[in-house]
């Protein structure tokens, strides 16, 4: 890498034995993090050669934000090497190393080479020959290590098993081979390109998206979109002084929400400064993984027209819908209250005025409190919800759930909800029944919203629902136009001068998340 080249000349090859673990740089924070990596024979760096070596990039680089760089010890620990291994292979594929025995790994080490041998039943030898498995491995060992490695994967002939046991290891092995996934499109029309090349108007789902991709398309409807500035490095080398504009937005579609972000040039900034909220555009970027979130950064913009997709989604997740005939006409064991303001208002008072997606949806913003981090494993204990309808909060929704299994101790130090609490309150089922009927025909607002409807989505389909409501993460609009040093509920509470009591349990989260939500979505 340049970088190490540079360090090399300026130092005389004083720090040769440093590597780069990791670049990452968050386009929202306008903050650099550099990771070096360095062997375990070498003694730890002294603060002033920390110093030095920091200063230099930071000159070298001359960015126009912050630059943080960490320094961590390689060690070549060969119980410290398979323990990664196996945890990186089970990444890949978790359901393949159900039979996988710890001595199917050898670490022998020579000084600093290192060979690295595996021993596999045939099934297993086959998936790591047909997905070439051993150049993955190879590039994740140097990634995270400081040694000369080699990898040997090799087919054990010897074991004997019974046919029987055999048998079954290969069926359960085929079935849990994954499947191909089939990326999920839709079609949007007339699109008339603003910025970059032709689309091909068939993008995909918001949702769908993995940590990373490159060159994706995707479409959606504009929003927060803010105009901002910054002086390019070649330009501030050149001594000048001239701003170039880039643009963030969050951009919606009927499945989720990302954070996107679009750097202008001189032949382009006057067609970006067309595009406003509401705008329904079709892109294409390349999706990256900051510190916090990911983030689309675009190269070509369309303006297009979007129908909802109903009758694709619907057939999508049909095989989730009820199981049994659930009627909603009345609310079952949790009915909706009208919501009371603890501030009354008053006449003399500004009315706020929403942007069009507030005006043009109602939203249910929700939060819920579990026994745990796993929406698998754990379980809700606590629903809190509040209906947002024409810009005002209308009704709300709160009530505990009687989990099977006990509250841990920490959960309650946490939430202060006990077994006692909850020993009286309706099942999951029941709950999550009256939940769903509460949130029919609305979008789903949270905070950090991906962890709550995954607790929501586990639990309805333990009663037979699915909730297939677009979501919307109010965390997003946070980031996009406030600027903090952490974003946590009560940073950006605080930061709009608003309140919030009794955190930590459902329904003030989700009464403070609405209230978020709607002051950042203010014109």
């Amino acid at each position: 890498m340049e970088i190490l080249d540079n360090i090399n000349k300026e130092f005389n090859f004083k720090y040769d034995f440093l590597r780069v673990l990791k670049v990452e740089y968050n386009t929202l924070l306008s903050c650099a993090e550099i990771w070096f990596l360095y062997p375990e024979n070498i003694k730890d760096l002294e603060d002033d050669e920390k110093k030095e070596i920091i200063e230099f990039i930071k000159k070298e680089l001359n960015l126009l934000c912050e630059i943080k760089i960490k320094f961590k010890k390689s060690y070549l620990d060969e119980n410290l090497i398979k323990k990664h291994l196996i945890k990186y292979l089970k990444n890949v594929n978790s359901s393949l190393f159900a039979y996988y025995k710890d001595e199917n790994i050898n670490v022998i080490r020579n000084e600093f080479n290192i060979v690295v041998k595996f021993n596999l039943i045939k099934e297993i030898y086959d998936y790591f020959i047909y997905n070439n498995l051993k150049d993955d491995i190879l590039k994740e060992l140097n990634k995270n290590f400081i040694a000369n490695f080699s990898v040997d994967i090799l087919e054990n002939k010897q074991e004997i098993m019974d046919d029987k046991i055999l048998l079954k290891r290969e069926e359960e092995l085929i079935k849990n081979l994954p499947k191909p996934k089939k990326v999920v499109r839709y079609e949007v029309y007339e699109p008339e390109k603003i910025i970059g090349v032709d689309i091909t108007p068939m993008p995909e789902y918001i949702k769908d998206q993995p940590e990373e991709k490159q060159s994706v398309i995707l479409a959606g409807q504009i929003s927060n979109l803010a105009e901002k500035t910054y002086i390019s490095r070649r330009t501030k080398k050149k001594g000048g002084s001239e701003e170039s504009y880039y643009y963030t937005f969050t951009l919606t579609d009927e499945t989720a929400s990302i954070s996107a972000i679009y750097f202008s040039n001189k032949t382009t900034y006057k067609k970006a400064k067309t595009l406003k909220d509401g705008d329904k555009i079709l892109v294409i970027g390349d999706i990256k993984k900051g510190q916090r979130e990911k983030t689309l950064s675009l190269k070509s913009i369309s303006i297009c027209e979007i129908i909802k997709q109903e009758k694709k989604l619907e057939s999508k997740v049909e095989v989730q819908k009820p199981t049994q005939n659930i009627h909603f006409e009345n609310y079952k064991v949790v009915k909706p209250t009208i919501y009371m303001p603890l501030k009354q208002e008053n006449i003399f008072d500004k009315k706020p005025i929403y942007n069009d997606f507030i005006n043009n949806n109602n939203f249910v913003v929700f939060d819920v409190e579990t026994t745990g981090l796993d929406p698998i494993v754990n379980e809700v204990i606590e629903i809190g919800a509040v209906k947002i309808v024409d810009g005002k909060i209308k009704e709300q929704f709160q009530t505990l759930i009687c989990p099977e299994n006990e509250i841990p101790e920490e959960i309650t130090n946490l939430t202060t909800i006990t077994n006692d609490m909850v020993k009286n309150a309706p099942n999951n089922n029941d709950a999550i029944a009256d939940f769903f009927k509460f949130c029919e025909n609305c979008i789903l607002v949270g905070y950090n919203v991906a962890f709550d409807f995954a607790f929501i989505n586990n639990s309805a389909q333990k009663a037979g629902l699915f909730f297939n409501n677009q979501t919307y993460d109010a965390m997003v609009i946070a980031k996009n136009k406030l600027y903090l040093p952490r974003y946590r509920l009560i940073n950006v509470v605080e930061a709009l001068n608003l309140t919030l009591n009794n955190a930590h349990r459902a329904l003030a989260d989700a009464t403070a998340t609405a209230e978020v939500f709607l002051k950042l979505n203010e014109i």
